[in-house]
């Protein structure tokens, strides 16, 4: 029964949590945050929100996605951002990814919700406004670099160590400034190669900034594993938005963002397979790789088409 309140708990904090995420993700770029009144309004007609008609995710629904005020439909955008809040919330009680228990409340186990609800709840909010404005505000990414290794101090057990000979809190801020400064380092290096290879900007500085914040919460491992998982996600969401679209440009927050909660969550799994799993089945199949080149063949061919069509 313990358990159960405490999901239900985690999965409505989080709702709630996606709810101002929305308002987050509506007025920061606008620059309006602040400036916009504290009372949500109607985007269309500017009429405030009453409290009772912006319950999380159960009004929308009610609603039918049209606004009341004026008929205006409501963006189904709205009710994911809290939906997947929602999710990820709930995760982190039944999964923390430090295995602290956060429920019933206790410490450390609550620091360390806390800590990677903000985590989860920064990825969420750059992934959209990515989306919706090709930028990754600094007002979120420079926030979370501080956060993260400031949580270290306080803290400390939900964070990794680095082997070096020090109290647990020191090693657990080492872990953190690592993880920012490898996040910051590869991101800023491939940035600089990209561009002296194409010849224009070919990732913004906002990436550079917000693998920064990423790592100072997963730590140097986690975030090379981030990287590698984004790029492989950017690859396939790539071909299929340049296949539906026949646009170029993708976004690479989304995919750092995704690339980021796989290894909050299952980068041990992850990492296990790629170095331990995978290289035990190549040795014992002999075909392995003949099939790997020919996957490594079918996706160049796929890449191929996509570009002439795009073209």
């Amino acid at each position: 029964m313990t358990d159960i309140v405490g999901q239900i708990t985690g999965a409505v904090l989080g709702a709630c949590v996606g709810s101002f995420l929305n308002v987050v993700i509506w007025r920061l770029p606008r620059g309006t945050f602040l400036a916009d009144g504290k009372r949500s309004i109607c985007p269309n007609c500017r009429e405030p929100i009453p409290w009772y008609r912006n319950v999380p995710i159960v009004s929308w629904l009610v609603l039918r996605g049209r606004a009341p005020c004026c008929g205006a439909r409501i963006a189904v955008r709205y009710v994911l951002v809290e939906a997947v809040t929602a999710l990820l919330f709930w995760a982190l009680v039944v999964r923390p990814p430090s295995g602290l228990v956060a429920w019933p409340p206790n410490w450390p186990g609550s620091g360390a919700f806390v800590l990677h609800a903000y985590f989860v709840s920064t990825l969420i909010a750059c992934t959209v406004i990515d989306i919706d404005h090709r930028i990754l505000p600094d007002r979120l990414t420079k926030p979370g670099m501080v956060v993260g290794v400031l949580g270290s101090f306080v803290v400390a057990e939900a964070y990794g160590r680095l082997a070096v000979r020090a109290s647990p809190t020191a090693q657990a801020v080492l872990f953190s400034a690592a993880g920012l400064l490898a996040g910051f380092a590869l991101t800023w290096s491939v940035r600089q190669l990209a561009t002296l290879l194409f010849r224009k900007e070919a990732m913004g500085r906002g990436d550079v900034k917000f693998m920064g914040a990423i790592g100072a919460f997963v730590g140097w491992q986690d975030v090379l594993l981030t990287f590698f998982l984004a790029c492989l996600y950017g690859a396939a969401g790539g071909l299929l938005h340049r296949a539906v679209t026949g646009q170029a440009y993708v976004w690479f927050g989304p995919f750092l963002a995704a690339g980021a909660v796989t290894a909050l969550f299952f980068g041990e799994s992850v990492m296990h397979f790629l170095f331990v799993t995978w290289p035990q089945w190549q040795e014992s199949h002999p075909v392995a790789p003949v099939l790997i080149l020919s996957g490594a063949a079918a996706v160049l061919l796929l890449l191929f088409f996509v570009i002439r069509r795009g073209a």
